[in-house]
């Protein structure tokens, strides 16, 4: 492997930003502020420093390097192209090789975030060679890189494990566990590197939440601090030497950096954590103007980005064709809006969150605690009503914790105990998972009134991947004592369940998405917490929406349909779409029923469906069996009186995978053809 010099590195770390670029713009998606600030400590690691063998990345001797602020993976696969690790894979789509996609080495980088590249969101070290870990979750890197470095020390190996960090991340309690831990045994094989850029998603680090003075902090835990400017490429490389020959503690290696260095729209630019350039190709914030900026013009040629890109345009038409080919057909197209007729209005249910806590928020009773991504979640309408005007007075009962959902739990608790109802969110993976224990003994078991916005659910976060893609939510919440946990279908009736939970007393969840979603209800559509609704096609309209009925479970007369399929959440308007595939294929006659409330159940719909019709099929875009599990207890436990034929669609037992969200909707079986497809195996009809 070469060992490229300083004024190589240079070189190097600017064409490495150009690739960072052309990988988010190519996928209109990714992270590149921190991407590009981490960027010559990466070069410098990768291409000089690192103990490692790219054709052999599982070398027993290697140097080990942990991607603990996963977010950054576009600086990690550039890393891992440009020293050589992609010289020798092919293109390939789910291990599939795709020897007419012209991508080779580092160009490959450019498949970010297409389903089936390995190129994933957040990495993951089974799909490509040289990731060490799967990571995403902020807070868990150190931990994993002290156990490494641990096993290497009992093992007698000459090797060092590094472990790259955000600031924002210093939020997290579990880093400073790790902190604590790595300094108790002395692991001087252990070196964090830490991108100090002062930016995180809401804002400066200092105003989120104050970090200063953190290196104060690591060494009052026993670490040994080395401060750089993380732009000097000769003071990086004297920092990872000097980290290497220190004996007796860890190291970290605190690099100041510009969020965003090198590219003049995104340099410590705070709007430009989670964004592709907004112009594109062309313009004054595009591909073409960082490619200027960081002078690499002569090797990222505009020929070179023309051939790069159309590759990469081929490759997703191989993944259309992967993913349509799991589509079950019919005779007519019923996809979203393919038709005259039928059409649909498209909004996120996270915008209906928004709504409801623009006006909820008037009350002074109501508290609000950010999470770090406040406005991504619809947080910040609690202070900011009208989504850009801040309210003095709301502001004073919103607090910012940073990333740390487990004490943001605990202090809302706190909040909840002396009389305040507390609103706090964020992706569902950390807001119910990371904090379950808190969520379990702190809030359920007393009882305390925290209100929780279980945000991005589902496969259809899209592009970030497997470990933001909460899929677990319902099994781990519905388990709790004292929890109402409501999973509405589209943004009207998220708006109405946040009124509603806000209105009940003890602790309560509301599940939404974060892509745009059919509107398959109206501000006339009954809503009342605990109680299913009934749906039922009834026509064919130029509005999807007027062509259905609904009133509550509780007021519908029997119809006799000819089977039922139970939903909850963004299912609930795919299982509308099967109604009307399953009408005009075959002439079946479909029940409805929306579960917006899975915790408690109505138990009488479900009975009721299941003594009238005898047929169920489950749906939630979820591991399948939380919602459905649920669903054939009750009726289970029901005198339905009858037999009972019963099926479950949802997620089987597999994490998510990055994508564009109807991609993976489609790819996971959770289509309205996949519905139609079972229903209709179900009553014989196939």
């Amino acid at each position: 492997m070469k060992r490229y010099s300083v004024e190589e590195l240079s070189s190097k770390a600017a064409e490495m930003r150009a690739w960072v670029m052309t990988a988010i713009c190519a996928a209109n998606s990714g992270h590149p502020g921190g991407s590009l600030s981490i960027m010559d400590l990466v070069a410098a690691l990768y291409l000089h420093h690192l103990k490692h063998d790219p054709a052999h990345p599982d070398w027993p001797d290697r140097d080990r390097v942990y991607w603990s602020a996963g977010h950054k993976a576009p600086a990690l696969y550039v890393a891992l192209g440009m020293a050589g690790y992609f010289d020798q894979r092919p293109v390939t789509l789910f291990d599939q090789p795709l020897p007419d996609v012209d991508l080779h080495g580092v160009e490959q980088a450019a498949l970010l975030r297409r389903l089936g590249s390995g190129f994933e969101g957040h990495p993951n070290r089974l799909r490509l060679p040289g990731v060490e870990l799967s990571s995403g979750s902020l807070g868990q890197g150190l931990g994993v890189a002290s156990g490494t470095a641990l096993a290497l020390r009992l093992e007698g190996r000459d090797s060092h494990v590094y472990c790259i960090m955000g600031d924002g991340e210093q939020d997290e309690g579990s880093v400073w566990e790790a902190v604590m831990g790595a300094a108790h045994h002395r692991l001087d094989n252990l070196i964090a590197i830490l991108d100090r850029n002062f930016l995180q998603i809401d804002g400066n680090t200092e105003e989120v939440m104050r970090l200063e003075p953190l290196a104060d902090k690591y060494r009052a835990f026993g670490w040994n601090v080395l401060e750089i400017d993380g732009h000097d490429l000769s003071a990086i490389l004297e920092a990872f030497q000097a980290a290497v020959d220190h004996v007796g503690s860890p190291t970290v290696i605190l690099a100041t950096t510009v969020k965003g260095q090198g590219v003049s729209y995104t340099a410590n630019a705070c709007g430009y954590h989670g964004v592709p350039p907004k112009d594109g190709l062309c313009g004054p914030e595009s591909l073409e103007t960082a490619v200027c900026d960081l002078g690499v013009e002569d090797v990222l040629t505009p020929e070179r980005r023309a051939r790069v890109l159309a590759a990469v345009a081929k490759y997703q038409e191989a993944v259309d064709a992967y993913v349509e080919a799991r589509l079950p057909r019919f005779a007519h197209d019923y996809w979203w809006n393919h038709g005259e007729t039928m059409q649909v209005e498209m909004d996120a249910t996270r915008n209906g969150y928004g709504r409801a806590l623009a006006d909820l928020a008037a009350d002074p009773r109501f508290a609000g605690i950010a999470s770090d991504i406040t406005e991504s979640i619809r947080m910040d309408r609690f202070y900011r009503p009208d989504g850009k005007t801040p309210d003095p007075e709301r502001e004073k009962r919103f607090f910012c914790l940073g990333i740390a959902e487990a004490n943001a739990t605990q202090v809302a608790a706190g909040l909840a105990r002396a009389g305040m109802t507390p609103f706090i969110g964020s992706y569902g993976v950390f807001i119910t998972g990371r904090n379950w224990d808190q969520l379990r003994t702190t809030v359920a078991y007393n009882e305390l009134d925290v209100k929780i916005a279980d945000a991005h659910g589902g496969v259809s976060v899209g592009q970030d991947g497997a470990t933001h893609q909460a899929l677990e939510e319902i099994a781990l919440i519905s388990i709790l004592p004292h929890f109402t946990m409501v999973v509405p279908c589209d943004a009207i009736e998220t708006e109405k369940a946040t009124r509603a939970i806000a209105e009940i007393r003890g602790p309560a969840v509301v599940r939404y998405a974060r892509e745009a979603t059919p509107v398959v209800t109206s501000p006339a559509t009954p809503f009342v917490l605990g109680q299913a609704n009934v749906t039922r096609l009834r026509r064919e309209s130029e509005s999807f929406l007027e062509a259905f009925d609904t009133v509550l479970a509780s007021d519908y007369q029997n119809e006799h349909e000819d089977l039922a399929i139970i939903a909850c959440g963004p299912m609930v308007p795919e299982a509308m779409r099967a109604a009307v595939i399953l009408k005009h294929e075959y002439g079946l006659e479909t029940r409805i029923v929306n579960v917006h409330t899975v915790k408690p159940l109505d138990a009488a719909a479900l009975a009721a469906a299941g003594r009238e019709i005898g047929v169920i099929l489950t749906a939630e875009e979820h591991q399948v069996g939380g919602f459905g599990n649920r669903v054939a207890a009750a009726l289970c436990e029901a005198d339905l009186g009858r037999e009972l034929r019963f099926r479950m669609i949802g997620v089987r037992d597999t994490f998510g995978e990055t994508g564009q969200p109807w991609e993976l909707i489609k790819l996971f079986g959770l289509s309205a053809e996949h519905l139609a497809h079972t229903a209709a195996e179900m009553l014989g009809k196939l």
